[in-house]
């Protein structure tokens, strides 16, 4: 029992404050069955609403805070009881007649015993079956073992640690009478691993219930940016829970953003390979005046989650297994090099590889190092690295200087004819590289090409005339979106008309392939031989603006 004359004011007791912090209802104290003899007066397993019962009955105790019982259930604290609260005899178990009832398969109906003499605790065991543990030892029958300071208590799916200010020390093995136990039974209470470090958190035990994603649209985090030059940033995604990304290397996928309200859709090359199934990357070089590429750059940061749809796109050594490749790379056209290249060499393909890449000057050279070290860790692969501006600055690169020509290329690659070829670059840099082929009756079966790389603005409107000399039949083409009106020729694309007039339409492939640039289209078009869109969506009335000249006045839904 506590004793009334130890009761004063105290407005920072554990209780007080407790009670106080938690506004739920409370189940009453007073629980136990009328049809059992034994009756004890009071429920200690509330110490808030205890706290709360004493202080409306003017009973104000005087604690030191420190002295109070904490017990604990899948490490977390379920229970906290201020020693003074406790009787001379404090039982513990599942009976509802037991002085704190917890609830536990494997606890005895009455399980433990505290004991308070004269200010002094002691535990007691009153189970012999499953018992209580000490140290991993299990105590003696009826046996008081005295409670100190830190002291910690095991019991089936609980344990019990003391804290009092007025006792010192861990106890001694030998002080109490105990039973050594070879194997701890499942059910006491064991103490959680330590929360997983952030280098685990994406660890599975049973990857085959890991979720993929191999199409759809999905939203990714971003969880690194990279600095790969002064103007290209390498974003790295994950999913939100983890997620194994199965593609294609050289594929591309198709960002969908809001930018200043309007949504967006931009497409990059992924520049990651899917031998590194955890982790999605997109190297995107801010362009002049692009719109989602300086965006990206200047506004996506750590955390950030990003919508994405695909992936999609042909352009893949994959589906090639040859024996002799040669890359063929300019500037932002290496993000889909380099995801090949690392998917060769992390899976240990047995190709002879030949990558060469243009780039403007030695600060330009977007994947420098990662370059070098393919060279120097894969026997197979050769790289080499040529710059075509007089670069005065203080880094340099060895390597060939000047624009890709026939005595270059050769020099590098003097079995080109044997060699698959895989290009993406600049248009004007790939006309230079099929020119040099054709010169060089090259079988142009064995040639792939991509036409883009980091994504494209359109352009601002500008001289219409000079930027977009038009010859021949001329024709009508009106935006209905854009509210606007414009003549073009039988020559140029309707992308290539849209972009010179300010007007955006979602591309990705430029080459017929991928149909994100696909339009409502009234009127009559020449769509070039090796577009790709299919039949039922050309009856639709859609075509790819991407492949297609006006030979009628047309109305586009854009």
């Amino acid at each position: 029992m506590i004793k009334k004359d130890t009761f004063q004011l105290d407005d920072n007791t554990f209780w007080k404050k407790a009670f106080f912090a938690n506004q739920k209802r409370e189940p009453p104290l007073l629980h136990t069955r009328p049809n059992l003899t034994k009756q004890h007066h009071e429920k200690i397993g509330d110490a808030g609403a205890l706290w709360l019962k004493l202080l409306f009955q003017g009973k104000i105790i005087a604690q030191n805070n420190d002295d109070k019982l904490s017990i604990y259930k899948l490490g977390v604290v379920v229970y906290e009881i201020p020693l003074p609260f406790l009787e001379q005899k404090t039982v513990i178990g599942r009976h509802p007649d037991a002085d704190l009832q917890l609830e536990s398969p494997k606890l005895a109906l009455y399980h433990a015993a505290i004991l308070n003499k004269n200010e002094k605790f002691y535990i007691e065991s009153l189970d012999d079956n499953n018992g209580i543990l000490i140290k991993n030892k299990k105590l003696k029958l009826k046996t008081p073992v005295p409670i100190h300071d830190g002291m910690q208590i095991d019991i089936p799916g609980y344990r019990l640690e003391f804290s009092m200010a007025n006792t010192t020390g861990a106890i001694d093995d030998d002080s109490f009478e105990a039973d050594e136990l070879d194997d701890i039974p499942d059910f006491f209470y064991k103490t959680p691993p330590p929360p997983s470090s952030s280098l685990l958190t994406n660890l599975i035990e049973d990857p085959r219930h890991i979720k993929t994603w191999d199409e759809g649209i999905i939203r990714l985090k971003v969880t690194d940016i990279i600095e790969e030059t002064h103007d290209c940033k390498t974003f790295r995604l994950m999913g939100e829970e983890p997620l194994l990304f199965l593609y294609k290397p050289g594929q591309f996928v198709t960002f969908i953003l809001i930018i200043n309200g309007q949504e967006i859709k931009r497409s990059y090359s992924m520049s990651s390979s899917p031998s590194r199934p955890y982790l999605l990357e997109v190297t995107i070089k801010r362009m002049p005046g692009g719109l989602v590429s300086n965006w990206l750059c200047d506004h996506v940061k750590l955390g950030d989650i990003l919508t994405i749809k695909g992936p999609t796109g042909r352009f893949t050594c994959f589906n090639y297994p040859v024996k002799k490749m040669l890359f063929i790379a300019a500037g932002s056209g290496i993000t889909p090099i380099i995801s090949m290249s690392r998917w060769i060499a992390d899976t240990g393909s047995c190709v002879n590889v030949k990558l060469l890449a243009s780039f403007k000057s030695p600060p330009d050279i977007i994947f420098r190092k990662e370059l070098e070290m393919l060279s120097a860790r894969n026997a197979n692969f050769d790289v080499a690295i040529t710059v075509t501006s007089g670069w005065r600055g203080t880094e340099f690169c060895t390597g060939f200087t000047g624009r890709v020509n026939h005595h270059l290329l050769n020099l590098f690659v003097p079995d080109i004819q044997e060699r698959d070829i895989f290009l993406c670059g600049p248009e004007p840099f790939a006309h230079n590289i099929k020119k040099i082929l054709h010169d060089q009756c090259y079988d142009m079966s064995h040639f792939h090409t991509e036409s883009f790389g980091s994504g494209r603005s359109a352009q601002a409107s500008g001289n219409i005339a000079q930027s977009l000399p038009l010859k021949g039949t001329l024709h009508k083409v009106t935006f209905t979106q854009s509210d606007k009106t414009v003549d073009t020729d039988e020559h140029i694309t309707l992308l290539e008309l849209a972009e010179a007039h300010g007007i955006e339409i979602d591309y990705s492939c430029r080459s017929g392939v991928c149909g994100e640039c696909e339009v409502k289209c009234k009127g009559t078009v020449n769509i070039k031989s090796f577009c790709e869109i299919d039949a039922k969506t050309r009856n639709a009335g859609f075509v790819y603006t991407c492949c297609s000249t006006a030979t009628s006045d047309l109305e586009l839904d854009i």
